[in-house]
């Protein structure tokens, strides 16, 4: 009786492993669409059940807002979620909506969420979400902020375990002014925690950078109010870079900001400095507390402008 049982209880676990795989995108992209017609909730709340997804979600900023989902991104190419109103345009009737406490798990092939409104010489429509609590876990491009977007607001953001956790593609069209992160933390990311290609206003509150390849590479002005540890790696941690006929990538940290290297060594640093900058019209405000500030070369290699909360000159140590 034991062994004639055994096929019937192998088929209720193979239709259960088949239930939990299947693709859940096109039944969560028709909800989507009703919404967007006027015709269903534009509130989507998962209740924290954990859903695959094997095609890009379309998610328009001006009407959905999803909550308290677990999305498993299994895409071969391109983004898990892309937030944009390209084939909707701009509605007078918009509501204020945003990501809250949703996870994203990927892979290095594809991107975890982008925003992008490719779309020239409208200047209304923004293509940005407000982030609540989101967590985005081993994806090439962790985030990204494309054209059309501008004034995103984040609160308790992580992202890690990928190649770049924020991207900003270069020759972004009508967007970069003024993104704000409070809180969160971008770690673990093995090429940099933040490639910003094409001058975008970035402001950083209470926000931490934790053992990324490269903290932060930047083509525009950057604010930052927060906390930066790595070990030592080789390389600048912050590289200040600049574009032509813009201003030129720039970091001003508030007095209460912390730099550490850990494992740092006065007599034997292994980087040649902390920040790399290519042009003298680059600014770097650097507040009281450091260490391991330094390198071969010093604490800033290149002609950027340098100065502390106190007009002191700055110390390694």
């Amino acid at each position: 009786m034991i062994y004639s049982r055994l096929p019937l209880a192998l088929a209720l676990l193979l239709t259960v492993r088949h239930a939990y795989a299947q693709d859940a995108s096109p039944a969560i992209q028709s909800s989507l669409q009703a919404c967007y017609a006027g015709k269903g909730p534009c509130a989507l709340d998962f209740n924290r059940q954990k859903k695959i997804l094997e095609h890009t979600l379309k998610i328009n900023p001006e009407f959905a807002s999803i909550r308290n989902a677990v999305f498993d991104c299994r895409m071969k190419t391109g983004t898990c979620l892309y937030v944009s109103e390209e084939g909707f345009g701009h509605s007078d009737k918009a509501t204020t909506n945003r990501l809250e406490n949703v996870t994203l798990f990927g892979n290095r092939a594809i991107d975890g969420i982008t925003m992008n409104y490719d779309v020239p010489k409208d200047y209304i429509t923004n293509a940005a979400i407000a982030l609540s609590s989101v967590a985005l876990r081993g994806f090439n491009h962790g985030l990204v902020l494309g054209s059309g977007v501008w004034g995103v607001d984040m609160f308790n953001v992580t992202i890690g375990g990928g190649n770049v956790g924020i991207y900003v593609p270069p020759n972004t069209k009508d967007a970069g002014e003024r993104s704000t992160f409070v809180g969160g933390t971008i770690y673990n990311n093995t090429v940099a925690g933040l490639d910003e290609e094409s001058t975008e206003e970035l402001n950083f509150v209470g926000t931490s950078f934790d053992y990324n390849s490269q903290q932060m590479i930047l083509n525009g002005p950057t604010e930052f109010s927060g906390h930066l540890e790595n070990g030592q790696n080789g390389k600048p941690e912050i590289v200040l870079k600049a574009l032509p006929g813009v201003p030129a990538g720039s970091l001003y940290m508030s007095p209460g900001s912390t730099i550490t290297v850990n494992g740092w060594n006065p007599q034997t640093p292994q980087q040649p400095c902390y920040v790399e900058s290519t042009v003298s019209w680059s600014n770097l405000l650097l507040p009281a507390t450091l260490y391991g500030f330094g390198g071969t070369e010093g604490p800033v290699c290149g002609p950027a402008t340098v100065q502390t909360w106190d007009h002191k000159p700055f110390s390694s140590k």
